[in-house]
């Protein structure tokens, strides 16, 4: 008997109750892992985009600061990434106005950051599901632990012993629940805690754009000033 035909067998050895756990477990697990290859994915589009900006930032030596408006003209005005959405920002609060004055340097670097803080809430999207998923995976399969040991403890009863074939259902109920929703929770677990690393680095390269595009753009306006 190959693997597959086992876990039918023991599937279809379950009451409806064990069944219908193993169901739902098996709906948030197709769920879950949709969840975790599309974030995969998105994560690594921002990285790689994010370095490419990042690095490109620190290697522009500017004259005058209204240089940095060519800095992305490459990028798609409607780009998703971060970093692009950052200098957007800067530059149309910014660099759009006739005369730059301190006070508008101040409200940009407070604007940078509420939009920091936006983006963190977009690349926390979907953890909180992981986060849950991780927390109530192994509270159902303990409900079935606790059902398949109810079962077989009335089959005991009414059959007024404790053969093997009186108790096995139940512990098939309660082993099979078990397993599944550790298997669903652990993975929600490893991934919650591998994107959450993610989105902290991600977190830091923003900051840091934020202060050296900001640093740069106002020793230029001073300079410019002083003139």
């Amino acid at each position: 008997m190959g693997p597959l035909s086992a876990l039918i067998e023991i599937f279809q050895s379950l009451d409806i109750a064990g069944k219908l756990i193993i169901f739902v477990l098996a709906i948030i697990s197709v769920y879950m892992w949709g969840l975790i290859f599309a974030k995969l994915l998105s994560m690594k589009t921002i990285d790689l985009g994010n370095e490419k900006i990042y690095k490109r930032l620190r290697g522009f030596n500017a004259q005058f600061a209204r240089d940095f408006l060519q800095l992305f003209r490459d990028f798609p005005k409607s780009s998703s990434l971060p970093l692009h959405k950052l200098y957007r920002v800067c530059c149309d609060n910014l660099l759009t106005r006739e005369k730059i004055r301190p006070e508008a340097i101040i409200a940009t670097e407070k604007l940078l950051d509420s939009y920091i803080a936006e983006e963190v809430i977009t690349l926390e999207e979907g953890m909180n599901f992981l986060s849950v998923t991780s927390t109530i995976a192994p509270f159902l399969g303990l409900l079935g632990t606790v059902w398949g040991i109810m079962v077989m403890f009335r089959k005991m009863t009414q059959a007024g012993s404790s053969t093997i074939s009186t108790v096995a259902p139940g512990i098939s109920v309660a082993l099979t629940t078990t397993i599944a929703g550790l298997v669903v929770a652990i993975p929600a677990a490893i991934f919650y805690y591998y994107f959450r690393g993610r989105v902290n680095k991600q977190l830091v390269l923003m900051e840091k754009f934020s202060r050296e595009l900001m640093t740069k753009l106002q020793n230029l306006i001073l300079e410019e000033q002083e003139l």
